[in-house]
């Protein structure tokens, strides 16, 4: 396979092809897979993340940069950056993890792919390279955590419902099935009222996007108003 396009946007060019051949391999098709990659990988990327934020964030206390590395280096953050990297296209997987459409049935595989990929840097190079391939892939999110609350929208919702005396809002959820993108689809309700829908790869992602819709929602402020 070319990896010339995949090194291209992760801003890398490997010496050793088959270091990359092996983090982009599942175990469903070969012995020599991304695993050991993914481990070491995991290590690395966590460190990056944490001295960018250190040093990106100096007046903030441990449990402020370790919320914010989690919500950095968490199983979301690995598939926006495998669809940043177009990491799908090229995992070398046994037939049955990808469905009729040639897509991977498991979101899974892509997510650990990229932690492979940064170990395999990491053996390939050494810290500095890594670094940079990290913090270029992660530059917007990094970014972002400029102005992240810290807090996601259920807790906020919760904490409003919870301060009026209103109760705590539920989650109905809704399989749409492997064949649909989004696949999930949440409804927040509360005392009987639908206040929000949405719609995620993940049921907490769905649940998330249904309260950030419920905040918007003009029954809040009806139902906080008394």
């Amino acid at each position: 396979m070319n990896y010339a396009p995949l090194e291209k946007i992760i801003t890398y060019v490997f010496k050793d092809k088959a270091l990359l051949k092996q983090a982009l391999t599942h175990s469903s098709i070969s012995k020599n897979h991304l695993e050991r990659h993914e481990f070491l990988g995991d290590a690395v990327l966590g460190l990056v993340i944490a001295k960018a934020l250190f040093l990106q964030f100096p007046d903030s206390a441990e449990g402020e940069l370790s919320k914010m590395r989690a919500n950095l280096v968490c199983k979301q953050a690995l598939l926006d950056i495998a669809t940043l990297w177009g990491l799908a296209d090229y995992l070398a997987v046994g037939a049955g993890e990808r469905d009729q459409d040639g897509a991977l049935k498991s979101e899974s595989i892509a997510a650990n792919a990229v932690e492979a990929v940064i170990g395999a840097v990491f053996q390939d190079s050494g810290w500095f390279e890594v670094e940079q391939v990290v913090k270029s892939a992660w530059a917007e999110k990094l970014q972002e955590s400029n102005t992240h609350d810290l807090r996601d929208a259920k807790s906020k919702l919760q904490e409003i419902t919870q301060g009026n005396a209103l109760g705590l809002p539920h989650y109905r959820i809704e399989d749409l099935g492997v064949q649909q993108s989004p696949r999930f689809k949440a409804s927040c309700i509360l005392n009987s009222y639908v206040l929000g829908v949405g719609m995620g790869e993940r049921k907490k992602t769905a649940e998330i996007m249904a309260a950030e819709q419920a905040l918007k929602h003009q029954t809040i402020g009806e139902l906080t108003a008394g």
